[in-house]
């Protein structure tokens, strides 16, 4: 796929045209925006090009297949945090094999996906309503939902502006949208650098800093809520990460690994409730 197929961008998050190259990564070179310091593919792939991703059985061959108890622990309390948010008719947008779809059904709330992928047979499978469109190509007769959860998936899309946008029309006055995206303000993007493994363009094309999503939402019409971030690092994934970046994986490098996931894992979590974790998860209210 080339990365010169689209004219070069301006930020995503804030429209600034003043950027920085950063570095390049799988042919494409990461731009970081001198404003709100997102960082974004100077330039995207064709929309065909996009879906092409997307529609390959092999890309979600193995989704959903790994960490299922905490996927489903995850669902959960964001299913609860919509409900508690006022929310009982909710649509999610990219709702792959539909943990949340499950959790949201579970809470009574009157719950739909839309999504093309692949894998989105599994939900409709168990019985979920699951739109076989991406949600430009489905026209909203009425403003129906409470809520729209868009969970990874803003990082994926060339003009997330015109998705926020694009939500609202389906968005009853008030409405919520609650998304998850990965951060490029955290400590461990700040120091994998180009080795974050969220830098993994095509599939990623943009990763917000706190303050470009913020204003990001702020351009879509969104007052911002809540912003907080996570990792899911536990210690099966601090020893993988260990191992990866930095000691191998010879049985000595193992053994190590997993002794300092060990001594890692509270401050772990102590960096998620700084704000520099992994991933975003936001919730804010349509003005």
């Amino acid at each position: 796929m080339s990365p010169s197929s689209s004219p070069a961008r301006v930020c995503p998050a804030c429209a600034s045209s003043r950027s920085r190259a950063a570095f390049t990564k799988s042919g494409f070179l990461h731009l970081r925006c001198r404003d709100c310091s997102t960082l974004y593919v100077d330039r995207v792939p064709t929309a065909d090009e996009v879906e092409e991703i997307y529609l390959d059985p092999g890309y979600h061959e193995h989704v959903g297949e790994q960490n299922v108890e905490r996927r489903r622990a995850e669902a959960d309390a964001r299913a609860r945090r919509l409900r508690a948010l006022g929310a009982r008719d909710v649509l999610e947008v990219g709702c792959g094999v539909g943990y949340f779809l499950d959790a949201a059904a579970g809470l009574e709330l009157n719950i739909e996906g839309a999504d093309r992928a692949p894998s989105a047979a599994r939900a409709r499978e168990r019985g979920h309503t699951v739109h076989d469109r991406w949600l430009e190509q489905l026209t909203p007769v009425e403003a129906r939902f409470d809520a729209i959860a868009a969970w990874e998936v803003l990082e994926h899309v060339p003009a997330p502006l015109e998705m926020l946008q694009g939500f609202r029309p389906w968005l009853r006055p008030g409405g919520v949208l609650a998304l998850s995206t990965p951060s490029v303000s955290g400590l461990y993007a700040r120091a994998l650098g180009p080795r974050f493994p969220m830098i993994c363009p095509p599939e990623h094309l943009e990763l917000f800093s706190r303050r470009g999503l913020a204003t990001l939402l702020e351009r879509g019409g969104f007052e911002l809520l809540e912003l907080r971030s996570f990792s899911n690092l536990g210690r099966e994934r601090l020893a993988s990460g260990f191992r990866r970046y930095a000691l191998g994986d010879s049985a000595t490098a193992r053994r190590v690994a997993g002794l300092l996931a060990v001594v890692a894992e509270q401050p772990a979590r102590i960096i998620d409730a700084l704000g520099l974790g992994i991933s975003f998860e936001a919730y804010a209210r349509m003005r």
